[in-house]
């Protein structure tokens, strides 16, 4: 208890020396009442900007990483990064390579046996075709600074090459496995069938 309190109870008698008037503890208690209202709602005005601040970050975070995925992200640092000029023969053997890659990836769809097996193996292939994206600008790198070296362009080349491999690689595992479920189904329709 504070001094001035302790002073306040000892000497009672001296401070309630007059009656209130009429109604006035109901005066005060209104007041009171309509105070805690005001400040209730300055309080709960800022937590609803809040709130919505944080839904609209979220909701505009969510279409932003929709429609921009890691892969991109990578491919265009990659890109910005190895900008070079090619010689147009080496941009020719690019080309070629890149339009069989291409034409293997869209094969993966015919050769596997349903959508979501074509979508998992073409995730399989995009994590070995960036390991050798990130090698490509590497060489790329070293390209530049050193445009008539034979072995860069041989191995700018053949990194181009290896991509064709590894998706030829995919598309005989699916035929394969194609093959293999083929024979498996034909053989039980052969002993369901006498």
């Amino acid at each position: 208890m504070s001094f001035l309190e302790k002073k306040i109870q000892e000497n009672k008698d001296f401070f309630d020396d007059q009656q209130l008037p009429d109604g006035h503890k109901n005066r005060f208690l209104n007041r009171l009442d309509i105070v805690e209202q005001e400040e209730a709602k300055s309080e709960r005005l800022p937590n609803i900007i809040r709130i919505a601040a944080v839904l609209l970050i979220l909701v505009v975070g969510y279409f932003v990483l929709r429609n921009i995925t890691f892969g991109d992200i990578g491919n265009a640092v990659l890109d910005g990064v190895t900008e070079i000029s090619l010689t147009p023969e080496i941009e020719s053997v690019f080309a070629y390579y890149d339009a069989i890659s291409q034409q293997k990836v869209d094969k993966i769809n015919t050769v596997a046996p349903n959508d979501s097996e074509a979508e998992r193996v073409k995730q399989i292939a995009q994590k070995q075709l960036q390991s050798l994206d990130a090698n490509l600008a590497k060489i790329e790198k070293e390209y530049v600074k050193n445009p008539n070296n034979q072995k860069l362009k041989a191995a700018l080349v053949n990194n181009k090459r290896k991509k064709a491999e590894i998706l030829d690689n995919i598309l005989k595992q699916l035929d394969e496995a194609n093959t293999v479920m083929g024979n498996q189904h034909h053989e039980n329709n052969l002993n369901t069938n006498p």
